[in-house]
């Protein structure tokens, strides 16, 4: 994605013989946030000390298109990638990656990963509401995808034997979790997202905003593989006066040409915004969004250096990250994260926009 990125800087240098009333827009966002393990253990050993946590994701979208009056419409790439867990989940992969003692109990174990790339365009329009400083602003992506996993794992692990009670409900374009069945054509997908905005300037000093993005956000596939089922530890059989379980195991899977239909689809994600402007050279803002069950409430100071440029700073709850930025009407540039040591860190974002208007 940053190598597009860099190639769309080019390009809005290049196009700079255009009709009046039009902009050139580019923006980039990379942002990933896990909670049991710092993000590079995470994706990696996950040999760091485990913390408490259920969640993590990472939400990466590039864009590159042009806006006339009102209208925008353009490019864009998406990856998403959500998963949920137990924290007994994440304790009992910490011990099991790292060759630790496990105690003699059942590990709750509980998985729901949704995971996708997406390549398509995107229209959006800006429908001002005249005299109320309100602007409201639907926008559809259609896209297609080769590539995405919708997975839930639940039920229980005894200790660190091949013994538990498991429901699986699984449907990929690449097996990643039992290696097995992936299927031997990619599936296709097709489908769409709505996102809507609101925009209300209340007045010269205060403005306000809420936005949901992927209200609605459906991809039908065909061709995909999956695996769905459970294991279980009885029925059990009697031996002299003892009583011995054994697994039983009964999964459906697209093993020998069985590949489906299917439907996926990803979570809303929300987001409301104040900002406030105090005098000439300072402005506040407060950010709070909500994913799934994680809810991020952020401060920002912004100093005006004079009316084109400002540069903020940011401290996040949840996250406990700290951002910095700079930005005037046509550009801007931010970095967010918890540590600056990225070994470390539980939380990293980049983003940055541009617009040429001509």
């Amino acid at each position: 994605m940053i190598k597009y990125s860099l190639i769309s800087m080019a390009l809005c240098t290049a196009f700079t013989a255009a009709a009046k009333d039009i902009e050139l827009l580019h923006t980039f966002e990379s942002e990933i946030y896990t909670e049991a393990q710092p993000v590079k253990s995470f994706l990696d050993e996950f040999d760091h000390p485990i913390t408490t946590g259920d969640s993590a994701f990472t939400y990466n979208v590039f864009e590159l298109g042009v806006k006339y009056k009102g209208f925008s419409i353009g490019a864009q790439t998406r990856y998403n990638y959500v998963l949920e867990f137990d924290p007994d989940t994440a304790l009992f992969t910490y011990l099991e990656k790292n060759d630790l003692p496990f105690e003699r109990r059942n590990y709750r174990y509980l998985l729901k990963g949704k995971q996708s790339t997406t390549h398509g365009v995107f229209l959006s329009y800006d429908i001002e509401l005249l005299g109320n400083g309100i602007t409201i602003t639907p926008k559809v992506t259609y896209y297609q995808s080769a590539h995405f996993q919708d997975a839930v794992v639940d039920g229980t692990v005894f200790s660190d034997e091949i013994k538990g009670q498991l429901q699986t409900e699984y449907y990929f374009s690449k097996d990643i979790l039992f290696k097995s069945f992936t299927p031997t054509e990619r599936p296709g997908g097709k489908g769409y997202s709505f996102d809507l905005e609101l925009n209300w300037q209340v007045n010269d000093d205060l403005k306000m905003s809420i936005k949901a993005k992927d209200l609605v956000n459906e991809t039908k596939y065909d061709g995909v593989g999956f695996v769905n089922g459970f294991t279980t530890d009885v029925p059990f059989t009697e031996q002299g006066d003892s009583i011995v379980t054994e697994p039983s195991v009964r999964l459906r899977t697209s093993a020998f040409g069985g590949e489906i239909e299917y439907s996926f689809e990803h979570e809303a994600r929300y987001y409301f915004d104040i900002s406030y402007r105090y005098n000439n050279q300072f402005s506040f803002d407060v950010f709070t969004r909500k994913f799934s069950s994680d809810t991020f409430i952020q401060g920002n100071v912004n100093y005006h250096i004079n009316d084109d440029w400002g540069i903020y700073s940011g401290y996040e709850t949840h996250s406990k990250a700290i951002e910095l930025g700079i930005k005037n009407k046509y550009f801007g540039v931010s970095v967010k994260t918890d540590k600056l040591d990225l070994d470390d860190a539980y939380y990293a974002r980049v983003n940055w926009f541009l617009k040429f208007a001509f």
